[in-house]
């Protein structure tokens, strides 16, 4: 291994500058003009070692970096583990990185050099990514690898809530928002924490379009029901068959993400993927209300009814009706339940965290559902929907 990458959440990327200098004060260090490049040399009689730190910051290199953090988001969401709790806590760190530092040496990493990698992530709450997909803490321990092991019984974030939401502007209508918010959950008897941000504000939105939101609503419909067939009766082909000519009904064969398609296409679905897709039923309900072809979005308690949900898009028979009878809901109205759904969501990954029942009646996967659609309802982070973040 001669390269690694350091990712950390930090308001001054000086300090991770610093850091370098101090954990090699006694080696000769070449700082670019622009501290984009830093280059640390240890010069013996016949031979030269340098390793070369290359400073990425998202505010800088957004076009570059916001990709790669989305990539390596969803590199880790599709690990199977038994350390779900770790795992959603990487998950959650990863959302805030806000600067990256790939780290390249002329010859192998050594040990001690790679001991003085972990000092300087130590000194910024780092994380450390190597070649073979491992993710360390600070102290060099696996978080997690593409195996889904981990030697950590538990993960600790070292980030405020200014640089997860950093993006965000509070503004008047944001701040009215989580205060209504909170009210009701105190009325349902659901924990919440006040420093939690604000979400984006009216003046900054953009909805979806009502063009991608019905397309996106016959995808997730049509997803599910195919994923349900196959989990019923496990006769992949069968479904294949039907779905395809509900799929040609609504013109809907560029309506699927890679994804889905790829999901589509596996003559062998693995039951995980499958039980995934069946979920899609609750993103779909919420397109739904979007749409305004549900008159409420419903306390999430339970699960939505599937048979009303496929009697919506069925009884309208093809594309255009469907779309013609749709009427988008308002960016408040959306943005309200998104508000809401941001505090539920806490509610229940910090009882999942805890071990604790989720309180109120939450039922935790319907929750996470609809965060994943009304945050892509929105646009949160500009994602689309196979990259929608959900973190808390």
């Amino acid at each position: 291994m001669n390269h690694c990458t350091l990712y950390a959440s930090v308001q001054e990327h000086q300090k991770i500058l610093d850091a370098i200098q101090e954990i090699f004060l006694d080696q000769d260090i070449v700082s670019s003009a622009e501290g984009r490049t830093v280059t640390v040399s240890d010069k013996k009689w016949f031979s030269k070692n340098t390793v070369t730190f290359n400073l990425m910051r998202e505010e800088r290199d957004a076009k570059d970096f916001q990709p790669m953090k989305k990539e390596m988001f969803a590199f880790f969401a599709q690990i199977e583990t038994r350390h779900e709790q770790v795992k959603q806590k990487l998950l959650l760190q990863i959302s805030a990185l806000n600067v990256a530092v790939g780290i390249v040496s002329n010859k192998e990493i050594n040990q001690a050099t790679l001991q003085s990698i972990l000092k300087i992530a130590a000194k910024v709450h780092g994380i450390v990514f190597l070649p073979s997909g491992d993710m360390l803490d600070q102290s060099g321990r696996l978080i997690l690898n593409p195996a889904g092991e981990s030697e950590l019984e538990d993960f600790q974030v070292t980030v405020s809530a200014d640089l997860i939401d950093g993006h965000i502007r509070p503004t008047k209508l944001g701040e009215e928002r989580k205060e209504r918010s909170m009210k009701l959950l105190d009325e349902q008897g659901i924990p919440y924490i006040r420093h939690l941000p604000v979400i984006e504000g009216d003046e900054e939105t953009v909805i979806r379009s009502k063009e991608e939101i019905v397309q996106r609503a016959i995808a997730l419909c049509l997803i599910a029901v195919y994923a349900g067939g196959i989990a019923e009766n496990g006769e992949v082909r069968k479904e294949r068959e039907f779905i395809e000519e509900i799929i040609q009904q609504y013109g809907a064969g560029t309506f699927f993400t890679e994804k889905e398609r790829n999901f589509l296409d596996d003559p062998e679905p693995a039951q995980t993927n499958t039980i995934q897709m069946v979920w899609m039923y609750e993103c779909y309900w919420v397109l739904l209300w979007a749409l305004g072809y549900k008159e409420e979005l419903e306390f999430p308690g339970q699960i939505c009814d599937v048979s009303v949900a496929i009697d919506v898009l069925r009884s309208a028979g093809d594309y255009d009706t469907f779309c013609q009878h749709a009427v988008v809901r308002s960016k408040a109205e959306i943005l309200d339940q998104a508000d809401l759904i941001y505090r539920y969501d806490w509610a229940c990954v910090d009882a999942r965290i805890h071990n604790r029942t989720v309180a109120g009646g939450l039922d935790s996967g319907v929750v996470m559902e609809r965060h994943r659609a009304l945050n892509w309802l929105f646009r949160f982070m500009g994602d689309d929907w196979d990259h929608v973040q959900i973190h808390t």
